[in-house]
């Protein structure tokens, strides 16, 4: 199983894959793997060679083998040709005994250049700035795939390279490991509650706090409050738009005069795959915009289909790749 475990993800990324799927179909096991962003056919197993090869990825990440009713997730190394590769393995389950897997490297967009992020450097630079801040709350969104954590892990690691920073990060899990950067893994087995767990981070002296996303009103809450105590903070948060973001904090039962205070930034961003390459395109709130917007006023600024009208007219992407984004960002 560990060769073929290791064929599997071998061949993923080699591709640029993210993702490796393998489920159970009525013609039996089904392994395909996403790649820039579409679902590619990679081979099919034996039912029995499937719940092996599952069995046999349970125990490296260290999950229950013998649980089968709730979905799991962990968290394991993987060595590709003497190059270490971060995966999560996360297992849902079906029907009785079956389970479907999916590995995502973690990794596989780590270690690239951060100006290769996006389809301008300054793009980059802009958000950059944003973190020499002393506090506020900057919020990466979007939906699944659109590389937030990308950017987010990716301003860390320069802002740890820079070495004046103290950077504590709380996961669950941990996705990427950076040298120098304090990461905090969340062990549901201690049932530590969010409050005491970023207490006890704010006592560790850091000048900046990311959090890996925000689930519920209750974490919103504390990196709110942790925002407006002196430090910055770094999250994820999945909404449509930029000002959809805001919306759907105040259904949280955010107070608007908090958020106006805490939020610096929102960034809602795309990753667009083309035969040119890969990058990501993004709208963005500064403060002054959320302020006017939680307010009751109007706020004018370049969204995402602006910015895929520009690249359309600059040539960088076709016509069809233009129609295929300007339709499914609507």
């Amino acid at each position: 199983m560990k060769e073929l475990a290791e064929s599997l993800i071998k061949d993923a990324y080699d591709s640029g894959a993210s993702d490796i799927h393998i489920t159970f179909e009525k013609s039996g096991g089904a392994v395909k793997k996403r790649v820039r962003g579409k679902m590619v056919p990679v081979c099919t197993l034996e039912p029995d060679m499937l719940k092996r090869l599952i069995n046999y990825l349970k125990f490296i990440a260290e999950l229950d083998i013998n649980e089968h009713k709730v979905p799991q997730s962990g968290r394991t190394d993987f060595y590709i040709d003497e190059l270490l590769c971060n995966i999560r393995v996360s297992t849902l389950p079906l029907t009785i005994m079956k389970e479907i897997t999916v590995i995502r490297l973690l990794n596989t967009s780590a270690g690239k250049s951060s100006a290769g992020l996006f389809y301008k450097d300054e793009d980059y630079n802009f958000l950059t700035m944003y973190m020499k801040l002393s506090q506020g709350l900057i919020l990466f969104t979007g939906p699944t795939g659109s590389g937030k954590s990308t950017v987010m892990y990716r301003l860390a690691a320069d802002a740890v390279a820079e070495g004046s920073h103290q950077i504590i990060s709380i996961e669950d899990p941990v996705e990427f490991d950076i040298d120098g950067l304090v990461q905090v893994e969340i062990n549901d087995k201690a049932n530590l509650s969010y409050g005491p767990l970023i207490r006890g981070v704010l006592r560790c002296d850091p000048d900046i706090i990311m959090f890996g996303e925000i689930r519920d009103r209750v974490i919103a809450e504390e990196l709110l409050k942790t925002s407006l105590s002196g430090h910055l903070v770094l999250s994820t948060f999945h909404s449509k738009n930029a000002l959809s973001t805001l919306t759907r904090l105040k259904d949280y039962g955010l107070y608007k005069e908090e958020m106006a205070e805490s939020i610096s930034l929102i960034i809602n961003q795309r990753l667009i795959h083309t035969g040119k390459g890969s990058f990501i395109v993004y709208e963005y709130l500064d403060q002054q915009m959320i302020q006017a917007y939680l307010n009751g006023g109007e706020v004018n600024y370049t969204t995402i289909q602006d910015k895929l009208f520009e690249l359309h007219g600059e040539g960088a992407l076709t016509d069809e790749e233009f129609k295929h984004y300007n339709r499914s960002f609507q």
